[in-house]
């Protein structure tokens, strides 16, 4: 073989070679969510948003909030984002007052017949993870007692240790997860290690909440808000909660999320914006 036939060959075995690489980057990235189900996990009125999430903004104006969770079915099986709050609330017409009065919660379908309305019994659910343990994330999360659970380490501390209760935190609705294997996590974590969910760190709400990013094969990436914001104006003018646990962990989160919106092209869905929870299908529909 010449010296021009060989080139020729080593050229053409970069080329390929590149190629695979190529390809092997894309499948790594491209991930395998088959669809996701917007669940109703509840709802909240408040007659003075700015008496914690809006501080100093539209002082004594009333404002409801959506509440939702989100089952995400993958090649590998079913992941659960939050649960909601407790579905015992559904047997209180007059709802239940939370949040020292500033907050009233309402339940009208609970998750479990959601879910067998899917046909998705709990014992299904093998990965759990939730935004942060207040008590209208983890309502139901005793449903998923031995479920895997993902859950950043300092969120752990202070959801499981002694002190609880000066977090907010309510331990009836989530002791049982205890009894599964909990993953303490140490900031982001590609839940199936195909780049197609990722949970990403965002403390300031709590000491340990965190987001999620789902990549949808027709929808595009999302970005699950948990409670980093509460409602796009908030999220507009970086405004944050009188009661966040850090507020500069809270900022410096938003920006986070913000860079990320602009480097995955990626949509925000707010849980606890009621307008535009509107305008996204629920379940038995789906979004993929």
């Amino acid at each position: 073989m010449n010296t021009a036939a060989r080139m020729c060959c080593v050229s053409i075995g970069i080329f390929l070679s590149a190629v695979a690489a190529s390809g092997q980057a894309l499948a790594q990235t491209s991930g395998t969510v088959e669809r996701m189900y917007v669940l109703y996990c509840g709802e909240s009125t408040t007659q003075d948003v700015s008496a914690n999430w809006s501080p100093g903004v539209n002082v004594g104006v009333a404002r409801d909030f959506s509440d939702n969770c989100y089952l995400v079915k993958h090649a590998k099986g079913w992941l659960l984002w939050d649960t909601g709050m407790s579905d015992s609330i559904a047997e209180m017409p007059e709802g239940l007052s939370a949040a020292n009065g500033l907050l009233t919660m309402y339940d009208k379908k609970t998750l479990a017949s959601q879910l067998r309305g899917l046909g998705v019994a709990p014992g299904d659910v093998k990965l759990l993870a939730v935004s942060h343990f207040h008590s209208d994330h983890v309502g139901n999360a005793n449903l998923f007692a031995g479920t895997k659970v993902y859950i950043q380490e300092p969120e752990y501390a202070a959801a499981f240790g002694p002190d609880a209760a000066k977090f907010g935190y309510a331990p009836k609705f989530y002791e049982k997860l205890a009894t599964g294997e909990v993953v303490k996590l140490k900031g982001d974590h590609d839940v199936f290690g195909d780049g197609s969910v990722q949970i990403v760190s965002t403390p300031g709400h709590t000491p340990g909440h965190q987001s999620l990013l789902v990549r949808l094969p027709k929808s595009g990436a999302v970005v699950l808000s948990g409670d980093m914001v509460h409602f796009q104006e908030n999220w507009d003018s970086r405004i944050i909660p009188a009661r966040n646990f850090d507020k500069k962990q809270s900022a410096e989160s938003m920006d986070r999320v913000a860079r990320l919106l602009e480097a995955e092209h990626a949509k925000l869905w707010i849980n606890h914006d009621k307008a535009q929870s509107a305008g996204v299908a629920h379940a038995p529909e789906f979004v993929e």
